[in-house]
């Protein structure tokens, strides 16, 4: 009977346990939707203080690129105020978000930009985390798709 009695308790204790998981789960992919979302429509309104609003401002801020890899808020936020350099257009598709742990998402999306008269297509990574000010890109990365001809 004591055996039956744990086996119960166990279970519903391991069920609760994977309900909660399941609930933060969608609570930090919905966070993170909305942070992508918040990021891309700060770029359409060329809103450089809305865009860096959706970035960690740290020194742990991670920005890959083709040509490079740097590290850090400062330098990111002076260069994106300094520049008046917005695409004409972008076309953002929707982001194939991961859960990688609590308070720490994944996402990819699709784009095509257009700025002055030059396009490219490719895909946009970011890492997004959880902070007391709301969800944060902690690592961006851009891949443009090859225009190999």
């Amino acid at each position: 009977m004591m055996r039956i009695v744990m086996l119960a308790l166990v279970t519903t204790f391991a069920a609760g346990c994977v309900s909660s998981v399941e609930s933060i789960r969608s609570r930090d992919l919905e966070g993170a939707l909305i942070a992508f979302r918040g990021n891309v429509a700060a770029i359409h309104r060329r809103d450089a203080e809305g865009y860096l609003a959706h970035y960690l401002d740290s020194p742990e801020l991670v920005i890959a690129g083709a040509d490079s890899l740097r590290r850090g808020f400062l330098a990111f936020a002076a260069a994106r105020r300094a520049s008046t350099d917005w695409p004409d257009t972008l076309m953002a598709g929707d982001p194939t978000l991961v859960w990688l742990a609590p308070g720490v998402v994944y996402g990819a999306y699709p784009y095509t930009v257009v700025q002055a008269g030059d396009s490219a297509s490719g895909w946009s990574e970011r890492v997004l985390v959880k902070t007391g000010g709301g969800w944060k890109v902690a690592v961006t990365s851009r891949i443009d798709r090859c225009r190999c001809e």
